[in-house]
């Protein structure tokens, strides 16, 4: 009887052994690369619209080797994408087969568990096929636990059978998904292949058209310099316009103050004298804006519905020649013909402007923040007016000579200008 205890204890024992796999993935998931892949794969698809769209002739004019350029550096993006999804997959791939080992090896255990279950059972069969085993106990306490070792032992089977058909569904998991990793690592090593032999042809075709452009340098350094003047033009009246924004913002507050504290000294009550905030004073609505605006770093919408940034905000040299660098306070987007600007977020129009070179240029005040739309046309707002988040607010102008419809963006926090991309959704 005592070894019969011991046995059961030892088997109901390996019977509650449940082994468990956690799988962890280091880096970017694959949702996230995938989505990475798809959001690069639209933005060279844009860029292709576009570039079919302004190629005129066989030689390319700047702003077409811009777009170039930057769908060479969106592809080896895509590329490098790649071969993070291919690398994770490989993890996958490895840890499924490291599974399928151990579970294999977890599987052979339970049944071997199981056997000499089934075998310590029919060496004992007298004893569970007849009665005798409980009634030839010497009281009922001992009758009582025999019943009680009989029930689970066989209870311990019970589960050591489970166990089995749950180790052989993990397994069968492992193997369809292990073969599932395995399709797609080859479908995206085949993509892989395909962008890389278009990065060659696109590159090889950026040189050839380089290498035209670099024969009229002179000119084209002196367009660059004629767009840096612009530029420079729109910075100093932005940065007026915002000056001017923020100096009547301190006005009304130091006027609300003063009011106030007319009112508190005719009814006989003492002022609180409150300390100037510095840079711009907002009202309580307005502070809540700015909060949220700052919360939505990341998530704003692009303030075209398509299009490519053709170029990015800082200072970096000219695609043609590496004696120019060009300083961009915002980011340019090139985008397709009678493209609608629209705001990025809530707020309220500050100004309305036409400036030459930049056409018409639109600053939206959302609290503390600015947003700045330039080389707009058939603009649809004014001064003062309330602005909603992807509210149209005028037309992209279009250059009929070099074929170019280009958003020029800003964004800045009073007068501190921010890279726009960093707060735009990718």
């Amino acid at each position: 009887m005592k070894r019969l205890h011991i046995i059961i204890l030892v088997l109901l024992l390996l019977a509650l052994v449940n082994p468990s796999f956690a799988q962890k993935t280091k880096g970017k998931s694959k949702k996230q690369l995938q989505n990475e892949i798809t959001s690069l794969q639209k933005e060279i698809s844009t860029a292709n619209q576009l570039l079919t769209k302004t190629k005129k002739d066989k030689e390319m004019t700047l702003n077409e080797v811009n777009l170039l350029d930057k769908k060479i550096k969106q592809r080896e993006q895509l590329i490098t994408t790649y071969n993070e999804q291919i690398a994770v997959l490989d993890e996958e791939i490895n840890a499924g087969q490291k599974n399928i080992k151990s579970l294999n090896t977890d599987l052979a255990n339970l049944r071997k568990e199981y056997a000499k279950m089934v075998s310590f059972a029919y060496k004992n069969r007298n004893h569970y096929n007849n009665l005798g085993f409980i009634f030839a106990s010497k009281d009922f306490n001992q009758a009582f636990t025999r019943l009680r070792y009989i029930r689970q032992f066989n209870d311990a089977r019970k589960i050591k059978m489970e166990q089995i058909a749950s180790t052989e569904r993990q397994i069968t998991g492992e193997v369809e998904a292990s073969q599932q990793a395995r399709e797609e690592q080859a479908a995206l090593l085949k993509d892989e292949k395909t962008q890389k032999e278009a990065l060659q042809k696109e590159k090889k075709e950026l040189n050839g058209q380089v290498n035209k452009l670099k024969k009229k340098e002179g000119s084209l350094q002196q367009d660059i310099k004629n767009k840096q003047q612009q530029a420079k033009k729109l910075q100093k009246a932005i940065d007026d316009i915002i000056a001017e924004e923020i100096r009547r913002a301190n006005a009304e507050a130091e006027r609300k103050r003063k009011e106030e504290a007319k009112k508190n000294a005719n009814k006989g009550k003492t002022t609180t004298t409150t300390t100037k905030e510095k840079g711009m004073a907002l009202t309580p609505a307005e502070k809540t804006l700015s909060t949220s605006f700052a919360n939505n770093k990341g998530k704003l919408p692009w303030p075209v519905e398509r299009g490519v940034i053709s170029s990015s905000y800082g200072k970096h040299a000219s695609v043609v020649s590496d004696k120019v660098t060009v300083t961009n306070n915002g980011i340019d987007i090139a985008t397709t013909e009678n493209a609608q600007a629209r705001a990025v977020f809530d707020g309220e129009v500050a100004s309305v402007t036409k400036l030459t070179g930049s056409n018409t240029v639109v600053i939206i005040r959302h609290g503390e923040y600015f947003t700045v739309y330039s080389n707009l046309e058939n603009v649809t707002v004014k001064r003062g007016d309330k602005v909603k988040t992807k509210q149209n607010i005028g037309t992209v102008h279009t250059n009929k000579t070099e074929n170019k419809t280009e958003l020029h963006f800003e964004l800045l926090k009073e007068q501190a200008r921010q890279n726009p991309a960093n707060w735009l959704s990718k």
